[in-house]
């Protein structure tokens, strides 16, 4: 016979939910007599290793890694091991949600946070557009009660970006990411009427010039 286990992927707020353009790893730990089998499917539906899947098996630990998930990944994945005493499966459902956007008014303080689980220790680090953010003049981060947050003090527009919170432990790490778009405080702009002509355009032609000569003539 065989068995195993299955381990969900911890992602903030939610362990099955990620969000657009994440990448997903699940990974399937067996035990059995070999030679084992392993097979994944999506809502019943054989997934086979080739664009954006990717399928490996390593020390009976199998593994199906989602290169950059979107909407359409949302489901229920199985995996499937069998040898010759038997088979077995586990699953797990995966949500892809969009990317959560935040707008606000240039100056204003602009507070981004969200719940965090998993083994604890657990450490937060926070991205903006890749790079890593700490706690400055500008930003306020801190790390409670397994909620991270981060506020940005007295925005300005250059602060618009993509923000990432990650999180990670010993079993590994996982993030999740907010656009912020910060509007300039200037007046609105006024909106200009479409240009059009009131009559259309005539085709216009240049003739031959001639010139009048005038004669004085004395009475």
């Amino acid at each position: 016979c065989i068995s195993f286990r299955f381990y969900l992927p911890r992602i903030k707020l939610s362990p099955r939910e990620v969000t657009v353009g994440d990448s997903i790893e699940m990974e399937c730990h067996m035990t059995g007599s070999t030679p084992i089998k392993v097979t994944w499917s999506k809502d019943h539906k054989d997934i086979r290793s080739g664009g954006n899947y990717k399928i490996s098996c390593v020390e009976n630990t199998a593994h199906l890694t989602i290169l950059k998930a979107d909407k359409g990944d949302t489901g229920k994945y199985f995996c499937h091991a069998s040898n010759d005493m038997g088979k077995d499966s586990c699953s797990t459902d995966i949500s892809v949600k969009g990317i959560l956007h935040i707008e606000d008014m240039e100056g204003k303080l602009v507070k981004i946070e969200g719940r965090v689980s998993g083994s604890q220790p657990v450490s937060v680090s926070w991205f903006k557009d890749g790079k890593e953010i700490h706690s400055s003049d500008k930003y306020d981060i801190s790390f409670k009660s397994n909620v991270a947050v981060l506020c940005i003090k007295s925005s300005q527009v250059t602060d618009s970006g993509r923000y990432s919170c990650q999180a990670s432990n010993e079993a590994g790490r996982a993030s999740c990411d907010v656009t912020v778009g910060i509007l300039g405080g200037s007046a609105p702009t006024k909106k200009l009427d479409n240009l059009f002509f009131i009559e259309e355009p005539k085709s216009v032609h240049v003739t031959e010039s001639k010139t009048l000569k005038v004669e004085k003539r004395n009475l």
